[in-house]
C-alpha cells in the first residue's frame, strides 16, 4: 500500500490485494485444520464454533476492505488448496 500525498489516498496493487486474499483463505484453511473441521465446502446444522466464528470474521474482515473471496458464509469456500 502506498500513500499518494497530492490527492491523500491510499492505493493498494492488485499483487497486493491477491497476496492480501492468499494469506486470508491460508488463515481460513489453518482455523478449519486446527478444529478438526473439513476444507471443503461443508454446510453447517448445528450452532456456530469457536472456529466458525473465527472463520468469518476472516470472512468479514475481506469483504469490510474490497476482497471477495468466494463466499460470505462460513464453511462455504473449498480451501484444500490455499497456502
Amino acid at each position: 500500500m502506498r500513500y499518494h500525498a497530492p490527492s491523500k489516498q491510499f492505493t493498494v496493487s492488485p499483487d497486493q490485494l491477491q497476496s492480501c486474499a492468499a494469506n486470508l483463505l491460508f488463515a481460513i484453511k489453518k482455523i478449519r485444520q486446527a478444529s478438526g473441521l473439513p476444507l471443503e465446502v461443508s454446510e453447517r446444522h448445528a450452532a456456530m464454533t469457536e472456529a466458525c466464528h473465527a472463520e468469518q470474521a476472516v470472512l468479514d474482515a475481506a469483504q469490510a476492505i474490497g476482497i471477495d473471496l468466494g463466499a460470505t458464509r462460513a464453511g462455504a469456500l473449498d480451501v484444500r488448496s490455499a497456502g
